[in-house]
């Protein structure tokens, strides 16, 4: 039972919805509309909700306080926690890869690319912080804050926010060319619970010596503080889409490997060498 009760409603499916329609808010000024059920009719629409259900499954396996299964072995598996938020990423790019809209398979390609560099170093940062087993003491806090910077900075590729959104120089609408606006709505939503999701995984992971039973930390404050964290990293993203253009899939990537992925290899190391 507390397993179903994780699932569905915290930190699960509920918890995801709830995340990506604040994620929406908070970064584009406005809540996300409700799709309908016509969304449904295509491709598209089926797997935006699967890739919306692989979110939900992907937040549970995070070490959330409070988590009402948190004996679940399941919870902060690596291998299972990368499957489900890759999936959920890469399984709504599908229909625009066979939809034979050129503009919409161009603007899935670009995702696709940009996308999996960035989850790669962001997965390295926070993948870093959250299973390292390093703590929060003062010798091991340069390397989790560099792992931190690291993520930060990944971020936004990993999950194509402002200038690493879709090519608008040709279609306006991105990956969602030639979609209705029901099946729009359902992919837009889509995108936005993947990225609130994982944008809640940074703290987590940043956090979670200061999270656990051994910090005595109360649940409701460290919710508290992985809440104001999430605002905080969701304004500053809305403040780079305003002030950065839209930029093409090398410089995108350039951005990645030139600038977040040194950080993050800075800081495993740090706290390699630290810890040995």
């Amino acid at each position: 039972m507390s397993t179903t009760l994780a699932i569905l409603l915290y930190p699960g499916l509920a918890l995801a919805l709830l995340l990506g329609v604040l994620f929406g808010w908070l970064i584009e000024r406005r809540t996300p509309p409700a799709p309908r059920a016509s969304a449904l009719r295509g491709l598209a629409g089926p797997a935006a909700l699967a890739g919306i259900g692989l979110t939900g499954l992907a937040l549970t396996l995070l070490p959330w306080p409070l988590h009402p299964a948190a004996g679940w072995s399941a919870i902060g598996s690596p291998a299972t926690l990368w499957a489900l938020f890759e999936g959920a990423f890469l399984l709504p790019l599908l229909p625009g890869f066979v939809s034979g809209r050129p503009f919409a398979a161009r603007a899935a390609a670009r995702e696709a690319q940009i996308g999996a560099a960035g989850r790669c170093v962001f997965w390295l940062a926070a993948g870093s912080a959250l299973w390292s087993g390093a703590g929060w003491s003062l010798a091991l806090l340069p390397g989790r804050l560099l792992l931190g910077l690291a993520g930060l900075l990944a971020l936004p590729v990993a999950i194509g926010c402002g200038p690493f959104g879709a090519e608008q120089s040709l279609a306006a609408a991105g990956a969602e060319e030639g979609l209705d606006d029901s099946t729009a709505a359902l992919v837009r939503l889509a995108r936005l619970v993947r990225g609130a999701a994982l944008l809640a995984a940074l703290p987590l992971a940043l956090l979670r010596p200061l999270l656990g039973p051994e910090a005595r930390l109360a649940p409701a404050l460290a919710l508290a503080i992985v809440a104001a964290l999430f605002v905080a990293v969701a304004l500053l993203l809305r403040q780079v889409g305003a002030l950065m253009p839209r930029l093409t899939l090398p410089g995108a990537l350039r951005w990645c490997w030139g600038r977040a992925l040194p950080l993050a290899l800075a800081g495993v190391l740090y706290l390699a060498l630290v810890r040995g």
